[in-house]
C-alpha cells in the first residue's frame, strides 16, 4: 500500500514537471498541453479550457502511471538503478503509446509508428525525463523509508528540524542505498 500512495505521489510530482514543460516548449505558452487531449479524440474549442482540460489530464495520467511504476516495485527495497531503470522504461513506453501511436492513430496516419525526426526530438526526450523523474522521486521517498526503518531516532519529527538531523539521515539513507 505504501509504495502505490509513493508511486502515485511521484507520478503527479513528475507529470506536474512534464506539464511545466509541455507549457513552455511549443511556441506559445501552454500549445503543448492540448494535443494531450487530442491523444483521446477529446476536442474543446474554448482554448483556455482546453489547456487546462489538458493539463489536468496529463496530471491523472501521470498518477496512473505512478501507481504502475509503485505496483511494479512491490513492498521491497530497492535499489536506485533499478527504480530509474523502470522509471526510463515507463517513460519510454508512455512515448510509444500516448506520443506515437495514439496520435498517429487519430491523426489518421498512414502508419501508427510513422514519425518525423523534430516530432522525436520534441517529445522523447521529455517524456523519457518523465519517466526518470517518478523513479527518482520514488527513490527518495523509499530511501526515507528506509532510514526511518534502520534508525527510527535520527529522522527529523514534526516540530524540530535543525537541518543536521536530515542530512544524517540523507547520508544514512544513501549507504543503504549502495549496499
Amino acid at each position: 500500500m505504501h509504495t502505490l500512495r509513493r508511486g502515485l505521489l511521484a507520478g503527479v510530482l513528475a507529470s506536474l514537471v512534464l506539464t511545466m514543460f509541455d507549457f513552455v516548449t511549443n511556441g506559445a505558452p501552454g500549445n503543448g498541453l492540448p494535443p494531450v487531449l487530442r491523444w483521446f479524440g477529446i476536442t474543446v474549442a474554448d482554448p483556455a479550457i482546453s489547456h487546462w482540460a489538458g493539463f489536468f489530464l496529463l496530471v491523472v495520467l501521470g498518477a496512473v502511471w505512478g501507481l504502475i511504476f509503485g505496483a511494479l516495485q512491490r513492498d521491497k527495497l530497492i535499489s536506485a538503478g533499478r527504480a530509474l531503470l523502470t522509471g526510463m522504461v515507463l517513460g519510454v513506453l508512455w512515448w510509444l503509446i500516448f506520443e506515437l501511436v495514439l496520435t498517429n492513430i487519430l491523426n489518421h496516419a498512414s502508419s501508427p509508428f510513422s514519425l518525423s525526426f523534430g516530432r522525436f526530438l520534441s517529445s522523447f526526450p521529455l517524456d523519457v525525463l518523465f519517466g526518470v523523474l517518478l523513479g527518482a522521486i520514488f527513490i527518495q521517498w523509499h530511501a526515507r523509508q528506509a532510514c526511518a526503518a534502520a534508525d527510527p531516532g535520527i529522522v527529523p519529527s514534526q516540530g524540530r528540524n535543525d537541518g543536521m538531523e536530515t542530512l544524517e539521515c540523507l547520508m544514512r539513507s544513501f549507504w543503504i542505498l549502495l549496499r
